[in-house]
């Protein structure tokens, strides 16, 4: 009865002879289509050469410039100031166009060229480039002498970096525009040289992180603002104490307590299970013993820490 299952009909066994021929055929086909017919890797690979030599042909320019032909090279420059020429203009003086982009960069985020030489500073500006261009850089007299102006402001003052609670110094005094900066908004604090819409932004943003400023030093802290820039605009600013927003450390959680620029996830972590364990931190004294917070860190976030002043407030309610 087995046999029977095995035995194929005529039909059935040409059937199978001709697939076997074509399972045959195709294997060899297989084999033989890379010597019958160039791979497509071969033009591939001329793509991606092309893109290689695409992405870095200005990067083979400059060294091409740099190799001595720079001085024949089809620089067409016009005299212009750094602080208003367009990226046109660069554009048509044949400066690249990488630096243009940067140099558009460095102005937006409020940056200003007070001297021929500081366009040096714009990454793609080499010094050769520099000594081309520089004939033609024409800053007013104006802007080149703010520098000087900022020094002389500041030296008038005795206190370089003020703290006042509640009120603001006379601005006669200084002879300039005073700001406070728990108060400006970003359109007040544009009206400083050097900080423009960016930098302003970037000051509101890690104030209201903060909780407020205690000092003008802590603007060197904002990310962008070189030690220059703070240096020079300082003498504009003063800071109230009175609008700093304090956080009570026995009723924030972990989540609050570490989103606090000056607080990390230690020491938040330590401040609650102090609590666990013990109840409420009493003082400041209490914040000493713990570990994670040395003595530079305990000074700079005291300032915005209060302890059970929800309470107090409570029993002086109480009280009266």
């Amino acid at each position: 009865m087995w046999k029977d299952w095995l035995a194929f009909s005529r039909r059935e066994q040409y059937g199978l002879v001709l697939l076997s021929l074509l399972i045959v055929l195709l294997v060899i086909v297989r084999f033989l289509l890379p010597f019958l017919a160039d791979p497509p890797e071969i033009e591939m690979i001329s793509d991606v050469k092309f893109l290689t030599e695409s992405k870095y042909s200005v990067k083979m320019e400059l060294k091409t410039k740099s190799s001595g032909s720079r001085g024949k090279k089809e620089f067409k420059f016009t005299t212009f100031n750094p602080n208003t020429v367009s990226v046109t203009e660069l554009s048509k003086m044949g400066v690249p166009s990488y630096a243009i982009i940067n140099w558009m960069k460095f102005r937006e985020a409020g940056g200003v060229f007070r001297k021929g030489e500081e366009v040096g500073k714009i990454y793609g500006i080499d010094q050769e480039l520099l000594t081309l261009m520089s004939p033609y850089v024409k800053i007013p007299v104006r802007v080149a002498n703010e520098r000087k102006e900022y020094v002389d402001i500041r030296e008038k003052r005795n206190d370089r970096n003020p703290v006042v609670s509640g009120k603001t110094e006379n601005a006669s005094e200084i002879g300039t525009l005073i700001i406070d900066l728990n108060k400006a908004d970003t359109t007040e604090l544009q009206k400083i040289k050097g900080i423009g819409p960016v930098f302003s932004q970037r000051i509101v943003d890690f104030r209201n992180l903060l909780g407020g400023f205690y000092s003008v030093e802590q603007l060197r802290e904002v990310y962008g603002l070189s030690p220059g820039l703070v240096d020079e605009i300082s003498a504009y600013f003063v800071v109230s104490v009175a609008d700093i927003k304090k956080m009570d450390v026995n009723s924030f959680s972990l989540r609050k307590l570490k989103a606090h620029p000056y607080i990390n996830f230690y020491q938040a972590r330590e401040i609650i299970e102090y609590q666990r364990k013990n109840g409420s931190i009493a003082n400041e004294h209490a914040l000493e013993a713990f570990t994670s917070f040395d003595k530079a860190a305990l000074e700079k976030v005291l300032p915005y820490l209060c302890f059970n002043e929800k309470n107090r407030n409570e029993e002086q309610k109480n009280e009266n």
